[in-house]
């Protein structure tokens, strides 16, 4: 249980600003409290059974029965069974000969595993609020959302207040589950010094949490949650790893992982594919709910000509130099003008890989070690192009407004300066959402440990001094302007700082 409340009283007007005068009752102004109560359960039934055999065969049975009050009271209640099987075919007879093979273990895996974590407390609920409220004189009447009415028409004193719904309950609405099916590998050759694995799997995850968009001829208060999609997820897992020892005394590890993952939705109920990118004529059926849905450009209008004989932009010809500098949209269904009906699917957020490598070196009393990981394949939202390309009457211009197109200076890709938006220029499109593909270099450090007969003599146990730098540094597509790649697709422009530490180590 997670019970969780709230109280507050205030007043005003102490006759004495003194701590030990300033009590609730001392105040001689108006007086308000206020308070607030939410909370949740849970309750779970759960077994579990393993069985081994010989250090060969491996298996394992977990049935879980998971029970949450945030759900509808029809279906309050889940049960999510999971089944795994192991085989340690390097322990089988036939295979004892193969001296090279250290480690070789064949897994499979499926199961199910529920998700409340995107319902609230209330979720389910059909809500009531009082709101006191009125509107005020600034206000037309109208806006009155309050639940205060002045029923005697007075417009004085304390009215009398109802309640307002600002939730619809759904008692149907239930647990959403993700089923998952996993192969696995795990391999060691010629003694442990090449080690790995590689897993596949696939997972399907049904009756999706949404609070889908509500039209507003429903009235106030409909809001609700309901279980309203499908989705399937695929992808594979993978490491290889290589130690080695020499005579010399270098010992050195090497370790590279990889990672490839892909989503899309299978099913939506029509009346809320709104609440999803897309429209009427590109479904997100059949694509990732982290597609990206909009405009594609073709550079920038050089002439006002171009801007003429082009398709038909509304507001294009009353920009800068007529149409010259401006962003050309590309007419996709080829009807001659530009509109809401010439947007595509530009992408995924999603990478298409993500990777990284380690590196370990120790030689006598030196270590040295690092670490980069990225990804490739990305489509990302560059936010300094829309803070640092444009121009407006209230926030300092960014750099990049020194490289806009003029009729000198052809060659750029940022538009041409104007302080009125009539291309609408801050449409989603490829202008903003480019290649964020980018590597790291997160980690390096280099250490030195004192000889054990030096630290010996200075009653040590051992003393290490080392230099270690974070965040060094990050190789990214020149299509992405802002300094730190890793924040494609938010407003955040500050990177992640670059640090540098040095330390000292001493045992006794």
């Amino acid at each position: 249980k997670d019970n969780y409340n709230t109280f507050g009283a205030t007043t005003t007007n102490f006759a004495l600003q003194t701590e030990d005068y300033l009590q609730l009752s001392a105040g001689s102004g108006s007086q308000t409290n206020n308070g607030s109560a939410t909370g949740f359960s849970l309750l779970s039934q759960f077994g579990k059974l393993f069985y081994s055999y010989s250090d060969r065969y491996l298996a394992s049975v977990t049935v879980r029965r998971d029970g949450s009050s945030r759900f509808g009271s029809n279906n309050q209640y889940g049960v999510f069974p999971a089944f795994t099987l192991g085989w340690r075919i390097n322990n089988e007879d036939f295979f004892k000969n193969v001296k090279n093979v250290s480690n070789l273990k064949l897994r499979a895996g499926i199961g199910t595993v529920g998700n409340q974590q995107a319902l609230s407390n209330t979720g389910s609920s059909t809500l009531f609020q009082s709101n006191y409220g009125t509107a005020s004189a600034a206000e037309p009447q109208w806006l009155n959302t309050g639940t205060a009415y002045d029923l005697y028409g007075i417009n004085t004193g304390t009215l009398p207040s109802g309640f307002v719904q600002v939730q619809a309950g759904n008692p149907d609405l239930k647990w959403e589950s993700s089923t998952e099916t996993n192969l696995g590998l795990d391999f060691g050759f010629l003694n442990e010094s090449i080690t790995g694995s590689f897993d596949y799997f696939i997972k399907k995850t049904k009756d999706i949490l949404i609070p889908p968009p509500i039209p507003g001829v429903l009235g106030e208060g409909q809001n609700t949650v309901v279980n309203g999609a499908d989705m399937n997820d695929w992808g594979w897992e993978a490491m290889l790893a290589y130690n080695h020892r020499t005579n010399g005394g270098l010992n050195f590890s090497i370790t590279g992982t990889a990672s490839h993952f892909q989503n899309k939705i299978t099913s939506i109920p029509d009346s809320y594919r709104s609440y999803f990118p897309g429209d009427a004529t590109h479904s997100i059926v059949g694509r990732s709910p982290q597609s990206i849905f909009g405009y594609e450009t073709d550079g920038l209008f050089q002439t006002s000509k171009e801007a003429e004989d082009a398709p038909t932009q509304p507001g294009v010809l009353d920009g800068t130099l007529h149409g010259a500098g401006r962003i050309r949209y590309v007419d996709i269904n080829g009807d001659g003008k530009i509109d809401a009906n010439d947007q595509t699917w530009l992408g995924t957020t999603l990478p298409n890989l993500e990777y990284g490598l380690r590196i370990d070196l120790d030689y006598k009393n030196w270590d040295f070690s690092i670490f980069g990981s990225g990804v490739a394949g990305k489509t990302g939202f560059d936010p300094t192009k829309f803070f640092n390309d444009f121009v407006d009457q209230r926030n300092n211009f960014g750099p990049g407004t020194l490289s806009a197109w003029t009729p000198q200076n052809t060659s750029s890709g940022i538009p041409a300066l104007s302080l009125l938006n009539y291309n609408g220029e801050d449409r989603t499109s490829n202008f903003y959402y480019v290649n964020a593909s980018y590597f790291k270099i997160r980690n390096v450090t280099v250490g030195y440990n004192l000889p054990k007969n030096v630290a010996a003599k200075i009653k040590m146990d051992g003393l290490r001094i080392y230099v270690m730098g974070q965040n060094l540094i990050a190789f990214k597509s020149k299509e992405y302007t802002a300094k730190d790649p890793e924040r494609a697709n938010t407003f955040d422009l500050w990177p992640v700082p670059t640090s540098y530490t040095f330390g000292i180590n001493v045992n006794f």
